[in-house]
């Protein structure tokens, strides 16, 4: 019984250091998380501005082919570029998974006669493609919680070089979108080729007196570098904070389990330290009704 109780007391303390070790995760991902928001609130009007001059650029005359409209297919094998934006670490709850589980639906939908290509923004994401033989892009290496205009911009130019080259052919962004603290919705993007019609949307005011030099295309070349930065740098920024929100979560959840474990325990302890007592006070009993 006394080995019992060295136990109980050895696990109250194991649990009491665990709970330490929560709370301190939830308090700094809680840090983390308020500056993150309020580093995406701040840089994401001139994330909108730059959508908003890719609207006035279909609205006003890319009616030619181009191959950021049209696409880079043209015969052979298809293939397809999947940026994935997972966690850095783990300790998170379900949200590594479930980014995992809409990039292997989007997998599936899309292999059957293509060839697919990641490009793994996260730790999480790239140690699991690696590990299970999928196709993922040479010295593409970022991580998530270094998210950086100068980061975005390098996968911009990287994914849409190799989308000039043929390389890929379409190119998707799955991300974890940010609804509130207790909900985050994983987002499946197709990015290239652009589709007009997500850019004319409601009622469209047109000014022929505008015009672009040297001509449009080559400032839409230009441009489509700023519009990828913006969806790439948010879609990181938003599942940075998810990331950050979902391991709050998680945290809060493990130490309010450990205070509920130590109650458990303390009452377990207190039940043996009173069985002890009520077995020594039987033997002092039976002990003095012996030398009557």
């Amino acid at each position: 019984m006394a080995n019992k109780t060295r136990w109980i007391k050895s696990r109250i303390r194991s649990v009491s250091e665990t709970k330490k070790i929560t709370r301190a995760m939830y308090l700094i991902s809680a840090s983390k998380m308020k500056r993150a928001r309020d580093r995406l609130d701040s840089t994401r009007p001139y994330f909108e501005k730059i959508q908003e001059f890719m609207k006035d650029l279909v609205v006003h005359g890319i009616k030619a082919n181009h191959i950021l409209f049209e696409g880079s297919y043209k015969e052979g094998q298809k293939r397809i570029g999947v940026i994935v934006i997972s966690g850095d670490k783990g300790l998170c709850g379900g949200y590594n998974a479930n980014v995992l589980k809409n990039m292997l639906n989007l997998y599936e939908k899309i292999s059957k006669d293509k060839d697919v290509l990641f490009f793994p923004i996260g730790n999480v994401g790239k140690n699991f493609l690696e590990r299970h033989g999928y196709k993922v892009a040479d010295n593409f290496n970022y991580q998530t919680q270094l998210v950086s205009v100068k980061v975005v911009k390098l996968i911009a130019q990287e994914v849409i070089r190799r989308y000039y080259k043929g390389d890929i052919h379409e190119l998707y962004i799955i991300y974890t979108k940010l609804i509130s603290t207790i909900k985050q919705d994983v987002i499946v993007k197709k990015l290239l080729p652009l589709d007009a019609a997500e850019f004319v949307t409601g009622e469209v005011k047109t000014n022929e007196s505008i015009k672009y030099e040297p001509s449009l295309t080559d400032v839409l070349d230009v441009v489509i570098y700023e519009y990828l930065k913006g969806i790439i740098f948010g879609a990181m920024m938003d599942s940075y904070v998810s990331e950050l929100v979902a391991r709050m979560t998680a945290m809060d959840n493990a130490t309010k389990s450990a205070d509920e474990m130590i109650q458990k325990l303390i009452l377990k302890l207190n039940r043996e330290r009173q069985a002890v007592i009520t077995q020594e006070i039987s033997e002092i009993i039976s002990g003095a009704a012996a030398l009557k």
